[in-house]
């Protein structure tokens, strides 16, 4: 069931109340009243198109030519974060919360966007779990009853994801809508979290999402700096991955490593976001369809690419080279291990002799099986010493596959956004389809794999030869809603009914889709 509003809430009033003390308010505002303006103005540039309207004719910035044949590093990482094997990748919830922190991955990293639903309710909640992690002082009451804590020994350092630089805060955070929500995430963090992070693993860790280029990285890098003179807190203790999951970010990684500079602590990718992208910024009406996702594996000529060259000027410049998030759940079964989880374990092993110096899981019960396959090909606690000399063109990161779409292919799409957008409003921020874990990358992808192929001015017809036009989304958009959700409570048969609607409306619009806020 949909879950109630926050003004309706009983715990409103308390919680729009304790939100932002005092202090941390007037650093969110002393923050906006800074860096507000200049926000808005890269938000204003996101809107002007790349200079390229061919893949093939990409090339990296000419201006910043100078800087990537330049020998320099980021500063050095601290000792407490040189280890990073495996990291679970999660929502904010106490029990994700304490069950991350308990699991064996090196850390766990809180996502306040991809993997939270992002009403103002949970947003609060999740900054209040953050903090009580933060000091190891967090439990949560199962569905079977005891109580479940945070183990005051664990090791496992937290890292958080803020909302991304677009994203408006919410009034009932108590900010006002004027101030960015990755403002109000870093003034929270910072302010109630920082000191008992630093005691418990060294330093702020943060990833980043939704860089585009190096001119947004140098706002969230002098953000840091700014964050650490108010909080009086040693330069470089706010240390940020940032996902690559853009063009942009693809063609301006080593520019994004010098701008957040002090700040740095490496890269990783995002394929979903990036083929997400790719259709946005370069969809041709007379071009060839996309294969479907599962067809667009990490061994994919332009994703191995990707790979390689973040390793290689990763190590290069001193910092760490993460491997992409693994979305395949765990088998039921571990001794009937099916092709999904097999190819994880391939991808895992190939990260980890390519070189990078740990990788990204989504599921608790995946960890152990990514530590083995890094143990395996990483004895060492990192392989920043591992230099690779591969020279890659800037077509070479852009460079998507073609080949058929199966009937297969347009299903998994159309469920991934079916349920997505169904169980939005009842606050899951991520959901489970067809053996995978599905967060707002995927369903954007899903969104944008199924408008490419109904715009493009030949039909596409899958292997058996069904077209794909808007009244074939339609009428599996209807028989799906009514089988996926057979067994669930009205409410949510009437919510998968408005997300069938919404949709298909979003598919067959003009414009690009983007997945609800």
């Amino acid at each position: 069931m949909a879950q109630q509003a926050l003004g309706h809430h009983p715990l409103a009033h308390t919680l729009k109340r304790s939100f932002l003390d005092p202090k941390t308010l007037d650093l969110a505002r002393h923050l906006h009243g800074t860096f507000g303006a200049e926000r808005i103005a890269l938000l204003e540039a996101r809107r002007d198109p790349l200079p390229w309207t061919d893949r093939s004719s990409v090339e990296f910035p000419e201006a910043t030519a100078a800087l990537r044949m330049k020998e320099w590093q980021v500063a050095t990482p601290p000792e407490s974060l040189l280890e990073r094997r495996v990291e679970l990748l999660g929502g904010a919830t106490r029990q994700e919360l304490v069950d991350g922190l308990n699991t064996g991955a090196k850390s766990y990293v809180a996502d306040l966007w991809d993997l939270c639903a992002g009403d103002p309710w949970r947003i609060i909640r999740a900054h209040r779990n953050l903090e009580r992690a933060s000091r190891a002082d967090l439990a949560y009451v199962p569905a079977e009853g005891g109580r479940i804590r945070m183990n005051p020994a664990s090791t496992v350092r937290l890292m958080v994801v803020p909302r991304p630089l677009h994203v408006p805060a919410h009034a009932a955070e108590g900010a006002g809508d004027d101030i960015a929500a990755s403002i109000i995430d870093l003034a929270r963090v910072v302010g109630n979290c920082a000191i008992n992070l630093m005691e418990r693993q060294g330093g702020v860790h943060l990833y980043l999402r939704d860089v585009r280029g190096q001119q947004e990285a140098g706002w969230w890098g002098r953000l840091f700096h700014e964050l650490e003179e108010c909080a009086d807190l040693p330069t470089g203790t706010i240390r940020a991955t940032v996902m690559i999951d853009n063009v942009r970010a693809m063609l301006e990684a080593d520019e994004i490593l010098f701008a957040l500079a002090q700040h740095s602590a490496g890269l990783s990718f995002d394929p979903q976001a990036c083929v997400a992208d790719i259709i946005a910024q370069f969809h041709d009406p007379q071009g060839a369809p996309l294969p479907g996702r599962e067809t667009i594996g990490l061994d994919s000529p332009f994703l191995r690419a990707l790979s390689l060259h973040l390793i290689g000027l990763c190590h290069r410049r001193g910092c760490h080279a993460i491997g992409p998030p693994s979305f395949t759940l765990p088998p039921k079964d571990p001794l009937r291990a099916g092709a999904d989880h097999l190819s994880m374990l391939a991808d895992k092993e190939r990260q980890a002799v390519d070189g990078h110096d740990g990788t990204l899981v989504t599921h608790a019960g995946q960890v152990n099986a990514a530590v083995m396959e890094f143990n395996k090909g990483m004895p060492r606690a990192h392989q920043m010493n591992y230099l690779r000399h591969e020279v890659f063109h800037a077509a070479d990161l852009l460079r998507t596959p073609e080949g058929p779409v199966a009937v297969d292919s347009l299903l998994a799409m159309t469920r991934t956004a079916l349920c997505a957008l169904t169980y939005h409003p009842t606050g899951q921020g991520r959901v489970e389809q067809g053996g995978r874990l599905h967060d707002r990358s995927s369903l954007r992808l899903a969104l944008r794999m199924l408008w490419h192929w109904l715009h493009l001015d030949k039909s596409v017809s899958t292997t058996t030869g069904l077209e794909i036009r808007p009244e074939v989304i339609g009428y599996l958009l209807r028989k799906e809603a009514g089988k996926l959700f057979a067994n669930e409570p009205e409410e949510i048969k009437e919510l998968a009914r408005t997300a069938a609607d919404q949709l298909l409306a979003l598919v067959t619009a003009g414009a690009v889709p983007d997945e609800p806020l």
